[in-house]
């Protein structure tokens, strides 16, 4: 697995991510990639193929200070392990190559899954986030 810059060419892939209930559900409508602005996002890529997006964003949560880790998998891509890898490679870039100092996770307290990963990726549990939202963190 690897993580490429997000780019133009990977736009099928965010329709196909848009269009599935558990990202809407969880996630929203996901960030497009801008040069310039505050976001870095990645292809999650499995040898040759795109199965997701990851990164991060500058988050909204306690008071637009931090970034947030986002990864979206396609249904095909979930259950296997990649998101837990995709976000270990996406902290390593945080930590390493964007110098950031945390990275923070807020997660819907139904998303059993992302509150597992989370922690498996040694993220700590922060903050309760209204309405049913769970803050987690995790330092450089």
């Amino acid at each position: 697995m690897e993580l490429l810059p997000l780019n133009a060419s990977h736009e099928p892939l965010l329709r196909v991510l848009q269009q599935q209930d558990d990202v809407w559900e969880f996630v929203g409508t996901l960030p497009e990639p801008q040069e310039g602005d505050t976001h870095r996002l990645f292809a999650v890529m499995e040898g040759q193929v795109p199965v997701g997006i990851g990164g991060l964003i500058k988050s909204p949560a306690l008071e637009g200070k931090d970034f947030e880790v986002l990864c979206a998998l396609r249904s095909e891509a979930q259950r296997r392990g990649l998101a837990k890898r995709a976000c270990e490679l996406i902290l390593t870039w945080a930590f390493g190559t964007a110098g950031v100092e945390r990275v923070i996770a807020c997660i819907d307290d139904h998303n059993e899954g992302a509150r597992t990963i989370a922690t498996k990726i040694g993220m700590q549990e922060l903050c309760a986030l209204p309405p049913r939202r769970t803050v987690y963190v995790k330092y450089r």
